[in-house]
């Protein structure tokens, strides 16, 4: 491979080199400039054209050029490359994730981590707003040190290499004094920091604080509390813009989940700019589904596209028992036409968390041919190695008790039920051979959990709970070929231990059904 150029020297560095002789041909056209599905102008459409171990890329910009070469990446890596022409674009114009959870902040290394997957994965954007930073948002009036501060520009230097936008967030709401100037003017000197790094992305959070204003001279000068809100948004836009034409806002409401054409959000979003881009979750906090018809009804309330803010896979608060590792589900495939894109609210959890963003990629490049299961399974063997991915699929089917709802532990379930219709029908032989394959697996993603690897080690409260479910198989089925009534005891004690450990695995009624039908053979 032949690198004149920066997108292939950064193609280098996230993959290596290949054999493959590959050119790129840049130009100005619509061809190359305009997704006929999208009817958007994009400079990150390309024509990936493949003869035997010749490649050549058209495209309009660098960003193009990179996507092109993470897709061929990912063609070699699954050997699906094959000779043709291939034209590509995203559907959703904002593809990205943020760091935006209660609890412990990730660390220097994992951000880094998770922002140079993404990148190879083709998601354009990073949010930056851990909830327990203490300069995002208890000492948002505080400059970052020099050390924290050097930190960031390390990620904001990052992020344009991989050409990803990074949007750092501020969130003063919970106490501010919106009517006193010298409050704004302090806002302003911390954003300047900032700005200094190379930031030119900003948001302004605005969520989980009092409805009602604190102080009584913001009552007085403002009445209601979205009256501030719209006056802070509109200034400290307005003084962005002063400072740098190009600089983009993002605003997180107060009011950000709901039908979208409530008092709060129709009010605030008709009295910003519509270049100020507007969070929004969805129907709910952590909502099953986000659909095309909701989308058009927040456009017609507030006069703005939502950028959703995804509350997956975080499991933050009441969640806290939960590993979301599950993919992506119910967004609906056109929900490009009517809303800015999605930005995914990531787990405390790093390294798991890059198996649902990987899923949350592939839909937001190609909604319309989204197959969830495919996606997932690949994010899987991106994250953990394809030498390690069948095993730990084993112990992933148990993890996707979510706001999602989707169906829990179908892999474990589908081998009990061919382990019944063996029983049933009389054939042992063939139950005993299904149920031995099926406990090797377990034992083998046991294993494989056991290991001191960054992922294992953030699963140690779902894999150990996980372990006792081993126990509890090996148990039946060794009652089943045995019918030592001592095993009975042993069982109900092991179920005992697993239903008294907070982590959630699996659903546990049916685990016991289960358990129990297969106990009567």
């Amino acid at each position: 491979m032949n690198c004149k150029s920066n997108p292939e020297a950064v193609f280098k560095k996230l993959f290596g080199s290949t054999d493959y002789d590959i050119e790129i041909v840049y130009e100005n056209s619509k061809l190359v400039c305009y997704c006929e599905k999208t009817h958007r102008v994009t400079d990150e459409k390309y024509i990936l054209s493949v003869s035997g171990k010749d490649v050549k890329i058209c495209c309009s910009s660098e960003k193009g050029a990179f996507y092109a070469l993470c897709d061929l990446a990912r063609r070699i890596d699954e050997n699906t490359v094959c000779d043709g022409e291939y034209i590509c674009s995203p559907s959703f114009a904002v593809r990205g994730y943020i760091e935006g959870f209660y609890g412990t902040p990730w660390s220097h290394k994992s951000r880094k981590s998770v922002m140079m997957l993404m990148a190879k994965n083709r998601m354009n954007t990073v949010y930056h707003a851990p909830k327990d930073d203490l300069y995002h948002r208890e000492k948002w009036r505080e400059e970052y040190p020099e050390d924290e501060l050097e930190k960031l520009k390390n990620l904001v230097d990052q992020a344009s290499e991989y050409y990803m936008d990074f949007c750092w967030c501020i969130a003063p709401g919970l106490s501010i004094k919106y009517s006193d100037e010298a409050e704004f003017d302090v806002l302003i000197e911390k954003t300047k920091q900032l700005y200094s790094i190379g930031i030119r992305c900003f948001g302004l959070l605005l969520d989980d604080i009092d409805e009602e204003l604190a102080f009584a001279e913001d009552k007085a000068a403002f009445g209601e509390t979205v009256n501030a809100h719209i006056d802070l948004i509109n200034r400290y836009y307005s003084a962005l813009k002063e400072l740098d034409s190009s600089i983009r806002l993002t605003v997180c409401p107060t009011l950000y989940h709901g039908k979208g054409n409530e008092y709060y959000i129709s009010k605030l979003g008709k009295n910003i700019s519509p270049l100020v881009s507007v969070f929004w979750t969805g129907r709910d906090i952590c909502s099953r589904e986000l659909t095309s018809p909701e989308a058009v009804r927040f456009i017609e309330g507030t006069h703005h596209k939502p950028l959703y803010w995804d509350n997956y896979p975080v499991n933050d608060c009441s969640m806290y028992n939960e590993m979301h590792i599950s993919p992506i589900i119910n967004r609906d495939p056109d929900l490009y036409k009517y809303s800015e894109g999605i930005i995914a609210n990531c787990m405390e959890y790093a390294e798991c968390s890059k198996i649902p963003l990987i899923t949350f990629a592939d839909y937001l490049w190609d909604s319309e041919n989204y197959d969830s299961q495919k996606s997932w399974v690949g994010a899987i063997r991106q994250v953990v190695g394809k030498e390690n991915a069948d095993d730990f699929i084993v112990f992933a089917d148990h993890l996707y008790t979510s706001c999602l709802k989707d169906i829990n532990s179908r892999r474990m379930y589908e081998a009990f039920d061919g382990i019944e219709e063996a029983f049933k029908s009389g054939n042992k032989e063939k139950a005993f051979s299904l149920a031995e394959d099926y406990l090797g697996r377990m034992n083998a993603c046991r294993e494989y959990l056991k290991r001191d690897l960054p992922i294992c080690r953030e699963l140690t409260k779902w894999s150990e709970k996980y372990y006792v479910s081993c126990d509890i198989m090996n148990t039946v089925f060794e009652y089943i070929k045995t019918k030592d009534e001592k095993l009975i005891e042993e069982l109900h004690s092991l179920i005992e231990k697993y239903d008294a450990m907070p982590a959630r695995l699996s659903n546990d009624v049916n685990i016991r059904a289960e358990l129990k039908n297969l106990q009567n053979f």
